[in-house]
């Protein structure tokens, strides 16, 4: 066979005359991108991205249509062509709009594939549903129970009629998962003789405990508790989070062979001079488990107690006195669960008094109107000053608030308002106002802990200044939701693996992810492709019978409820997203911005269950066209949809 020799990239090769330079650079392992070119079509497209430099007259040419010549002398790769070929493809993606992940899963701080498992849902595939969430959140009983739902306040269900019952679902899935016959586990690489230490059984050592395990390590967790779940099992009552739940979640981490050390304490019972003799790296996943001061005067007295403190007494089968009156102190879900708590104890008055506005409570919407409906009284707006000794008692004395200016958080600042003092008799006041880190300053005095009890962390990395000491969860972040916990614990796992194996940090790249805009505001036709149908109501007990039991309140979805909840998913999240051409070259020449384009009059969304085409995601490369005329114009639409390199054809 006749051949010609080239240069590419200081290499010299010989190759087949008949083959463009594109060609003959990939038979030789180089890469050059490209987004319009289609091996098994002999027409080329003209998207400029495989652009190359030629040594000669002609200096920037299409590698794709090019064909190879005896001497020819090509760079394809420096400064000039990667600016080139960035500005190509901005053009290109300035033409392309659509979701590339769902806004639900992109609002998820853990990154869950919430389309894929509410799809497998929808189709009868629990056990892949269970699949899917167990990539990113390995609690999913728990999450499912107490996550306060960011994904659903960004679901573009919204924009027909409600969003979609996210948490509800992965509840259904880990409920059916648990009560079969085998409960799902995941496969574990060979044991790869490494040991790590974590401190803290809560959501965040856990996670972490989960993926390292998964990744063939041995794990060993200290926590100062009699049993793991952390806050998860001290923090929120029984009727929300029922032991049973807490203890399925774990039951995969027991079984991968996790080690637990209960009520042991890092620093006065051990430390990392004694587990580094048998233990390869420390991950420090200390939680939030310290109430933080109201800052009044009389707040230390005895009839006040933090809402920690009063939930960790009455997690033991709901043991506690709190007399007849009570008053609650905060407005976060800890504030809230003190005070279903409270009514179970047998208060005959709770009141949760909040310095803001009901919008801006913290707490969970949803669990904020089960309190109301259990009986829970709300005084907004309005702020204790001074703990008063009172017969019977103790007196609140208080003051009414109004929100002044936005602060550097965009939340609109509580002010007292002149001549509005008033006072409330309790028998008890629970303290609900914050909470705080319990850092190790004396078990590792040279880790560097914040003025917050924080531990700082390198770039993100969840490496700390100490060679082979990891942290992650509230003692990195501050107290923060448990399923951003979650998110950190899996991070630490990938960053104590890479570690292990002799790699460096390896800081989290945002990625390419275009975005038909706000929730709601998609172009109509989007929403038009929804009949009207509101949310499946979640099945929970009578409000009067759960305000008096500790049962769970809430029971979840049965299978058809659950089935028919998911077949309201209006499933945004990209069908070809996990192998798009585009998105892959937008993240490699550091387009990683979310991209709103402009949306055209000629907007669709057209297909059926099988095919679906999407005109905004066309940046005309011409494949589908090219592929077309090589078949005879009847190619089959997985073809088409394979060929299709942006998701605007997809099967």
């Amino acid at each position: 066979m006749n051949t010609v020799t080239i240069t590419i990239d200081g290499r010299s090769i010989s190759v087949d005359p008949e083959l463009s330079i594109l060609e003959a650079a990939r038979s030789n392992g180089i890469d050059i991108p490209t987004l319009c070119f289609h091996e098994a079509l002999a027409e080329r497209g003209a998207c400029w991205l495989c652009i190359v430099e030629l040594k000669g007259p002609a200096r920037f040419i299409p590698a794709c249509n090019t064909k190879v010549a005896e001497g020819m002398v090509v760079e394809t790769d420096n400064a000039t062509l990667q600016g080139m070929r960035r500005q190509s493809l901005e053009r290109i993606v300035a033409q392309h709009c659509g979701d590339c992940l769902g806004p639900c899963e992109v609002s998820c701080p853990a990154g869950c594939n919430i389309p894929g498992f509410v799809s497998a849902i929808a189709s009868g595939r629990d056990r892949d549903a269970m699949s899917i969430i167990m990539q990113a959140i390995p609690l999913p009983g728990i999450l499912g129970r107490v996550c306060p739902a960011p994904c659903e306040d960004a679901c573009r269900r919204h924009g027909v009629d409600e969003p979609v019952s996210i948490c509800a679902l992965k509840r259904y899935a880990a409920d059916s998962d648990a009560s079969s016959q085998e409960p799902f586990m995941p496969a574990r690489a060979e044991s790869t003789g490494k040991k790590i230490a974590i401190v803290g059984a809560g959501p965040a050592g856990l996670t972490a405990a989960y993926y390292l395990l998964a990744a063939g390590h041995g794990v060993t967790i200290i926590d100062a508790g009699r049993q793991p779940g952390g806050m998860m099992r001290y923090g929120i009552p029984r009727f929300r989070l029922p032991e049973s739940v807490i203890e399925a979640d774990i039951r995969p981490i027991r079984a991968m062979g996790a080690e637990f050390r209960m009520s042991t304490r890092f620093g006065p019972d051990t430390g990392w001079d004694s587990l580094s003799r048998d233990h390869d790296a420390l991950l420090l996943a200390i939680g939030a488990s310290s109430a933080a001061r109201m800052g009044i005067p009389g707040e230390d007295h005895p009839l006040v107690v933090s809402g920690i403190d009063f939930l960790r007494a009455a997690s033991n089968a709901g043991s506690g006195n709190t007399g007849s009156t009570v008053i609650v102190v905060g407005g976060g879900n800890t504030a809230v669960d003190a005070a279903r708590t409270a009514l179970r104890l047998g208060a005959d008055e709770v009141t949760i008094m909040y310095r803001r506005g009901r919008e801006e409570m913290p707490a969970n919407p949803q669990e904020i109107a089960e309190a109301e409906a259990e009986g829970v009284q709300l005084r907004l707006l309005c702020a204790p000053t001074q703990i008063c000794e009172a017969p019977g008692g103790v007196l609140v004395r208080a003051v009414a608030m109004a929100l002044g200016k936005p602060g550097p958080d965009g939340r609109r600042s509580p002010v007292p308002v002149e001549g509005s003092g008033f006072g409330l008799h309790a028998d008890l006041v629970i303290a609900a106002t914050g909470q705080a880190v319990d850092a190790p300053d004396e078990a590792l005095p040279d880790l560097g802990i914040g003025r917050n009890g924080t531990i700082g962390t390198i770039a993100g990395s969840m490496r700390t200044e100490l060679p082979g000491v990891f942290a992650c969860g509230d003692c990195v972040s501050g107290p923060d939701l448990a399923i951003t916990a979650v998110a950190h614990g899996r991070r630490a796992a990938f960053e104590i693996d890479r570690f292990l194996h002799g790699l460096p940090a390896q800081n989290p790249q945002a990625t390419f992810n275009s975005t038909y805009g706000e929730r709601d505001l998609a172009p109509a036709p989007f929403y038009e492709r929804s009949m009207l149908a509101g949310r499946v109501p979640v099945p929970e007990i009578d409000a009067a019978v759960a305000s008096r039991s500790f049962d769970e309140a809430v029971t979840g979805y049965g299978t058809s409820d659950a089935v028919q909840e998911a077949l309201r998913c209006m499933q945004c999240r990209c069908r070809a997203v996990d192998d798009c051409r585009l998105r892959e070259l937008a993240g490699r020449f550091g387009i990683t911005a979310s991209r709103e384009a402009p949306i055209t009059e000629e907007f669709a969304i057209e297909g059926t269950k099988e095919v679906r085409f999407e005109r905004e995601k066309c940046v005309d490369c011409g494949i589908c066209v090219r592929t077309l005329e090589a078949a005879g114009g009847n190619p089959g639409f997985p073809a088409l949809a394979e060929s299709c390199p942006t998701g605007a054809i997809s099967a």
